[in-house]
C-alpha cells in the first residue's frame, strides 16, 4: 500500500473517548510533512474586531490544500487562528503553493499577516511523534485526531523567532496558487440555546502517555457530567440557524472567492446573495432537488459540525448555562492547582461558523468557534495559566 493512502485506510473510532487510547493511533509515515499556518499578531486582529477574518483564513487554507490534494484524503485540523494539515511528499509543492496564495489573500483582503511553514516528519526529534487517528463525527465527516507531541513541537518551532525561518515558506520560493471552491461563509452567528457559548482548551501536564490519557478521559467525562450528552451541549441547533444577506457578513466569502477588483467583488456578492435567497426557499419548503433533500440540509449541517477535536491539545465548543460553566471552571481550576492540567476558556453568547461545502448532499463540514475570538481568547487564558505554572514550579 502507498503511504499516500495511510490516513484513508486507518481504522475508524466512533467513541470520542477512544482518542485517549494508544491503539487508536498510527504513526504518520516518514515521507510525509506537517503544514501549519497561523495569523501573526492575532491579539491585535481580534481586538480590532477581525475574529471572523481570522477564522476565515484558517478555513480558506484548509480548503485550498484539500483542493490541491485532488482526492487524496489528508488529515487536517481547524485551529481557530490557523490550520494544521499533513500531506505526503507528492502533495508538498501544491500544499506550499496553496499556503502561499492564502498568505497573499490574508494580506490583500484582510490586512492580516499569515505565518506559513512545512516541516518534514523526519525533522521531528526523538521523544516526539505525530500519531494520527480517524474519528467518525457523522456519516459524512471523518475527523483527524493527533497525538504524540509532534504537532506541539512543530507549532513551537514555527513560532519561535530563533527557528521559524528554518521551515517557513519564504516569499518567492514557490508560485502562489490556490483554488477556494467550496469555501462558504453565509450564516449569521448562532445564538446559544442555553445562554452561553464556551470555547475550551485543555493540556494534560504529564509526559507519561498513560497519565496524560487519564487526564483527558477525566475531562471528557466531567464535561459530559456537567453539560450532558453531545446533543445537549452542541453549540449548533437547527432552530438557531439563519442564512444572511448582510454584505458585511458575506464579505469574507466574497473576498476569498473573488480574484479581481471592486467589480469582481460586487459580482460575487450579488451571486452569493442570489444563492442565499434560493437556499432559504429550498430549505424553508424542504424541496428535493438533484443535489440534495433540502429538508435535511440543516440537520446534516449540525451533524457535520466540527465542535470537538484533539491535536496534542483538547478543544471543544459548548453551549450551556452560566451555572454549568462555573461548575466546569471550578473543577478545572482544582485540577490546575493539583498540577494535572492547563486550561483556558472563553465565554460568548453565540458561535461563529465557517463552512467547506464540496457537495450539498453530504460532503460538507462546518468549523465552529466561539464568537468574538473563541478559541484564540481561550488560548490567551491558557497561556496565562502556563506562565503561572512555570513561575510556581520552576519547570
Amino acid at each position: 500500500m502507498s503511504s499516500e493512502q495511510c490516513y484513508a485506510t486507518l481504522p475508524v473510532i466512533t467513541d470520542f473517548e477512544a482518542i485517549t487510547r494508544a491503539e487508536s493511533y498510527a504513526p504518520l509515515p516518514a515521507d510525509w510533512h506537517v503544514a501549519l499556518c497561523d495569523v501573526r499578531n492575532s491579539t491585535a486582529a481580534v481586538a480590532d474586531g477581525k475574529y471572523r477574518n481570522v477564522n476565515s483564513i484558517g478555513a480558506a487554507a484548509i480548503t485550498a490544500v484539500i483542493n490541491a490534494a485532488a482526492g487524496i484524503e489528508i488529515p487536517f485540523s481547524f485551529e481557530g487562528d490557523g490550520a494544521l494539515l499533513c500531506v505526503p511528499q507528492r502533495l508538498l509543492q501544491g500544499t506550499r503553493a496553496a499556503l502561499a496564495r492564502t498568505q497573499q489573500l490574508a494580506r490583500d483582503v484582510f490586512g492580516l499577516e499569515l505565518r506559513i511553514a512545512t516541516v518534514p516528519v523526519t525533522a521531528i526529534p526523538a521523544g516526539f511523534a505525530v500519531r494520527i487517528a480517524r474519528y467518525r463525527v457523522s456519516e459524512n465527516y471523518m475527523q483527524a485526531v493527533f497525538s504524540g507531541g509532534g504537532i506541539a513541537w512543530v507549532d513551537g518551532v514555527m513560532k519561535d523567532p530563533a527557528t521559524e525561518a528554518q521551515y517557513a515558506i519564504a516569499p518567492g520560493s514557490v508560485e502562489p496558487r490556490g483554488n477556494y471552491d467550496g469555501f462558504e461563509c453565509r450564516w449569521e452567528d448562532i445564538p446559544s440555546r442555553h445562554g452561553e457559548t464556551v470555547s475550551l482548551m485543555v493540556l494534560a501536564l504529564h509526559h507519561e502517555p498513560e497519565r496524560a490519557a487519564a487526564v483527558y478521559r477525566s475531562v471528557i467525562r466531567k464535561v459530559r457530567e456537567i453539560y450532558g450528552d453531545d446533543d445537549a451541549c452542541h453549540p449548533v441547533a437547527v432552530p438557531q440557524l439563519a442564512m444572511t444577506l448582510d454584505a458585511r457578513l458575506l464579505a469574507d466569502e466574497v473576498g476569498i472567492r473573488s480574484a479581481g477588483g471592486r467589480f469582481a467583488r460586487w459580482k460575487r456578492l450579488l451571486m452569493t446573495r442570489m444563492v442565499v435567497v434560493l437556499g432559504r426557499v429550498l430549505m424553508r419548503f424542504g424541496i428535493h432537488t438533484r443535489e440534495t433533500d433540502w429538508s435535511q440540509y440543516k440537520p446534516m449541517l449540525v451533524r457535520n459540525s466540527d465542535v470537538r477535536k484533539f491535536s496534542d491539545v483538547y478543544r471543544q465548543i459548548l453551549s450551556g448555562t452560566a451555572t454549568q460553566r462555573l461548575a466546569l471552571d471550578g473543577w478545572l481550576k482544582q485540577q490546575f492547582e493539583a498540577h494535572q492540567l492547563l486550561y483556558g476558556l472563553h465565554v460568548a453568547d453565540r458561535a461563529h461558523m465557517t463552512c467547506l461545502v464540496f457537495d450539498y448532499a453530504g460532503r460538507h463540514l462546518h468549523f465552529i468557534d466561539g464568537a468574538d475570538g473563541g478559541l484564540f481568547l481561550a488560548a490567551r487564558a491558557f497561556k496565562s495559566r502556563a506562565t503561572q505554572y512555570v513561575s510556581r514550579t520552576g519547570i
